[in-house]
């Protein structure tokens, strides 16, 4: 996929995989109750004095305090059959399970009558452990209690037993009777008196009416239990779960966020749950590193949590990190061995290194619970589909569908993938069921996916008669950009045959949208994507020249960079870690065309010092994350790079891509092809970072934390030196943090800093300049004034730094001094020079004095490290290359000019004015063809003189090309259009031998 060069806002959802049939265990009972109405429910206040203080631990999260006070309780009375249920309910919140079981066990052998909250309570622990016999046993009691409100938990549990062992029909059965248990309660025992305060036990109950109608598909139905749940009780555990999950799954991770699992951390921090659903909501929009760490704190609070586990180890499988995806999936089935969740993500481990064994293992253990188990198979679909292996994930969400056809997400799964696949009648087929069906899932994605199908009717599609390539595009630019497309396809194919030496699967298709937003819902279903373009492995989307304004996307490149994508996927069976695949495209960029070649040394510099270079086993992270992705694919090229000058070649590469078809680990695949540990390849590559990709680079580096950790302890330990205090005092000073910033600078004073020439005393200078124009307590001028003489101290004692040097040159501006604003500029220049920003100073500096000969070399280097900016290589092929008569530049330049504006009929004629000077005589006579067809007047009359005179020029070049016949031919038909034209005679005559034509200008 490639992006634009700006921030990165959101990505495709995916849907959610969910682990356990029962989310977590219930907040029944009264212990989420505040203290002062425990106290006044208590009968005996002197008997239960430890109770309400435990059950407040519990609440908040302080869940060791709340064991030690239930133990206390349970220890004086056995049979308290609410403390029981809370020291459960704290087992269970730290994944200690059958410790719960065991506690509400003993209680109830010691109790004379058993509370149906506490069976409940019960029951869904023995779920989460896989027990599938006792749990039905305590439902059917349930459902026969006196308390007739008792029999939603006990129908529930019943359905979600029945669900887990593949018997779908039966579940619904149990589901439905809960609605007839809901209707008849509704005024009575699930009444809300709001007077009384939070009451968990009428929420809990809402909760399970909710969870019922979920099951059932009824999602309007879920959300009015779940939202009287939440009136019975707004810090419900289990109901703000649930409705956080309700909500991502229509796509508003926002409300999910901020209505519901935010604001349940702030009540309860220590809810592993719902540091599990925060981590769903940031994987939603693309934020993988806060999603990780969110998991990481949930595996903190409750490291044997199931869903967590399962959950965790699909996502460590699809960025590759097999490992510890299996230590988490083995963990959750030492838990519950009959997990489908897990068991799920056992088998996509399995199927994504081609695992046989494994595999085997995990659906016959699925099967021995379920033996129709749908979501197993989905699981293992959607992660093989995001690897674009399409035509094993296809077969599987078939059979998903076989074991339950209502089964509605995996339609969507399915559509999608067929649809990628090129499997357009399958695709469109699965995604209307999905929306009829599940319209609330479907509400966003779908619908416009569909709709987009629908406007296929204003597209043209053309299939090659070598079937090689199925091209769509919008019928208004199809009769430019079918032959230009065609024409770069061809080329690439050659190259990337060349290359890869490799040949991939026919046809590919090439789907060119002329809206940005059509372009996004092909990709992904939905708006905000700010790619370019994407790649399936047989299809390709991009955004077609319309999409963008002139002069603001380079189609060529990215089209180069998708192809490249088409070999990789191919050859490697989608197995290629995004690293490599990302990092092989934009590194095929800059091969191409130096221009093309993406420029971000400043981050690298940054990133390097601030040691955030990722180590290449946690590379795959950075590529779901938003603020992360677009520097990922521009040090994943700097990786390439790395492997091709100084360990072997593009061989390697090609090496490692089909290694890793080979479904091979990435330490298998760096063993084999590169004789290394991904470990040594971190370490060398840093090195190469550092000694040749940024030591040319004139900056002031950024402070690591760890570094900033580091010099502290120094200090503190009174080992540091005066170089040592300066660097913690800049440390400070970019993280905005003044006094310890200004606490240190005075360190480094006393000990002669401000008076040293070099690195001490300009970066000393440095921080005094820097905390100068942030001092709001000093008045503009004055701060202005500190700063600037701070600011030439620090140059005066050698700093060297490339937005100082900027910073410089404003201020000469300011001032109306051209001198020294060249010299700062010419300086930014030397400290930075893959930078745009100083060459575009440099050429309006060279404008505006008439120095045409320095503004052309500005100009050029400029161009040089910016592929998309067309004013400034328009200007070049206007102003320089056509009166200087360097036709070679000039038929360069406009080619770049067509890789940004192919729509704009004045740069194809100037690239055919200059191939024909060049006397290439089909190139020419192609780009004037383009010039016809893209003619265009205010009025009829002026578009038909555009399109006799582009008629004319490519006589003429055949003409010149002694091209007779050919010549004839177009004359032709430029005089059935216009016969009385003028350079259509000159044209004939000179044809007819009687004179020459003198060949005209523009």
């Amino acid at each position: 996929m490639r992006y634009l060069l700006a921030g990165l806002l959101v990505a495709a959802f995916s849907p959610l995989a969910f682990a356990s049939p029962v989310l977590r265990v219930a907040d029944a009972g009264q212990r989420a109750q505040p203290r002062t109405q425990l106290l006044a429910e208590t009968d005996d206040e002197e008997e239960d004095a430890g109770l309400p203080d435990a059950e407040l631990a519990l609440d908040k999260g302080q869940y060791k305090s709340a064991k030690l006070g239930f133990k206390k309780v349970l220890k004086d009375d056995p049979a308290n059959q609410a403390a029981a249920r809370g020291l459960a309910d704290s087992y269970a919140q730290t994944g200690d399970y059958k410790l719960g079981i065991s506690a509400l066990t003993k209680c109830i052998e010691q109790s004379e009558k058993v509370e149906d909250v506490t069976l409940i309570r019960l029951a869904r622990l023995q779920l989460i452990v896989g027990d599938l016999t006792a749990p039905e046993a305590l439902a059917d009691k349930l459902i026969a209690s006196e308390s007739g409100v008792s029999a939603v938990d006990g129908y529930l549990l019943k359905g979600n037993v029945l669900r887990a062992k593949g018997l779908y029909e039966e579940a619904k059965a149990q589901y439905n009777e809960v609605r007839a248990v809901v209707l008849k309660e509704r005024g009575g025992s699930l009444k809300i008196d709001k007077a009384k305060g939070r009451q968990p036990v009428i929420a809990d109950e809402w909760c399970s009416a909710g969870e019922a109608y979920f099951w059932l598909n009824r999602l309007h139905d879920a959300n009015d239990c779940w939202g009287n749940a939440l009136v019975a009780d707004g810090f419900h555990e289990r109901t703000n779960a649930w409705m956080a999950r309700l909500y991502l799954e229509q796509n508003h991770d926002s409300s999910a966020h901020v209505n519901y699992a935010g604001p349940y951390l702030k009540h309860n921090s220590g809810s592993s749950l719902m540091h599990l659903r925060m981590a769903q909501i940031y994987f939603f929009r693309w934020r993988s590193t806060a999603g990780f760490k969110e998991l990481d704190e949930a595996a903190k609070l409750n490291p044997d949590d199931p869903e967590l586990l399962a959950f965790r180890a699909v996502k460590y499988i699809g960025t590759d990190q097999y490992e510890l995806g299996s230590k988490d999936y083995n963990r959750a089935l030492k838990v519950n061995p009959g997990n489908e969740e897990a068991l799920g993500a056992k088998a996509l481990h399995a199927a994504t290194l081609g695992l046989k064994d494994t595999w085997n293992e995990a659906e016959q253990a699925m099967l021995a619970v379920n033996p129709k188990p749908a979501r197993f198979y989905e699981i293992v679909a959607d992660g093989l589909s995001d690897r674009f292996r399409y035509t094993e994930a296809l077969p599987l969400y078939k059979k998903a569908l076989e074991c339950n056809p209502e089964h509605w997400t995996a339609y969507k799964g399915q559509g999608m993938a067929a649809m990628n696949y090129g499997d357009d009648e399958l695709g469109q087929k699965s995604l209307e069921i999905a929306l009829d069906k599940d319209p609330i899932r479907n509400n966003l994605q779908t619908v416009n996916f569909l709709t987009l199908l629908d406007s296929f009717k204003n597209f043209e599609r053309v299939k090659t008669e070598d079937g090689r390539w199925n091209l769509l595009v919008h019928k208004s630019e199809a009769p430019i950009m079918v032959d230009m497309y065609l024409q770069h396809l061809n080329q690439i194919w050659d190259d990337l045959k060349a290359k890869y030496d490799f040949e991939p699967q026919t046809p590919v298709t090439i789907e060119s949208f002329n809206r940005h937003e059509d372009f996004e819902v092909r990709t992904v279903g939905i708006t905000g994507l700010p790619a370019l373009g994407a790649c399936f492995g047989h299809l390709v989307t991009l955004d077609s020249p319309s999409a963008r304004p002139p002069g603001s996307y380079n189609w060529a490149s990215t089209l180069r960079h998708e192809m490249d994508h088409v070999w990789q996927l191919q050859i490697s069976n989608g197995q290629i870690p995004r690293w490599l695949a990302e990092g092989c495209s934009v590194y095929e960029e800059k091969r191409t065309r130096p221009e093309w070649e993406r420029h971000m040394e400043d981050q690298l510099f940054m990133h390097y010092h601030q040691d955030d270079i990722p180590s290449v086993k946690k590379f795959n992270e950075w590529f779901h994350d938003g603020s992360k992705v677009l520097f990922a694919y521009y040090l994943g090229n700097v990786m390439m790079e790395f492997i091709d000058k100084k360990l072997g070649g593009l061989n390697k590469i090609r090496s490692m891509i089909e290694m890793f078809g080979a479904k091979k680990t990435p330490e298998e695949v760096f063993r084999a092809c590169l004789s290394m540990e991904p470990e040594d390849f971190d370490k060398q590559f840093r090195d190469y970072v550092a000694n040749e990709r940024i030591a040319h680079l004139k900056m002031i580096p950024l402070v690591s934390p760890g570094r900033t950790d580091e010099l502290y302890f120094k200090y503190e330990d009174g080992e540091a030196t005066t170089d040592e205090l300066v660097e913690l005092a800049l440390a400070y000073t970019q993280q905005g943090s003044r006094f310890d910033a200004e606490t240190f600078l005075g360190l480094a004073k006393k000990a002669g800093a401000d008076t040293v020439m070099g690195k001490r005393g300009s970066t000393y200078w440095y921080c005094v300049a820097m905390l100068a124009r942030n001092d709001e307590d000093l008045p503009r001028a004055d701060r202005s004034k500190k700063m600037r003489e701070a600011i030439e101290t620090a140059i005066a004692r050698g700093l060297e730094d490339y937005q100082t040097y900027l910073m410089m040159a404003q201020f000469a501006q300011q001032e109306r001094n051209v001198e020294m604003m060249l010299h700062w500029v010419n300086e930014a220049q030397r400290a930075f020079p893959e930078s745009a920003q100083p060459y575009a100073y440099l050429y309006q500096i060279y404008q505006q004095t008439r120095d045409n000969e320095n503004a052309i070399k500005a100009a050029e280097k400029w161009v040089s490290v910016d592929e998309n900016n067309l004013n400034v290589r328009m200007w070049l092929i206007e102003n320089v290359y056509d009166p200087g008569r360097n036709w070679e530049k000039m038929a360069d330049m406009a080619l770049q000019a067509v890789n940004v504006a192919p729509l704009s009929a004045k740069v194809h004629h100037y690239r055919g004015y200059a191939l024909r000077k060049l006397k290439d005589w089909q190139g020419a006579v192609d780009s004037f063809e383009f010039v016809r067809r893209l003619a265009t007047g205010a009025t009829p009359e002026e578009a038909l003189q555009a399109e006799v005179d582009a008629l004319c020029d490519i006589a003429a070049t055949w003409l010149q090309a002694e091209e007779n016949e050919k010549c004839r031919k177009v004359l032709d038909e430029a005089k059935a259009l216009d016969p009385n034209n003028a350079r259509i005679k000159t044209i004939q005559e000179e044809l007819d031998g009687s004179k020459e034509e003198e060949e005209e200008g523009f």
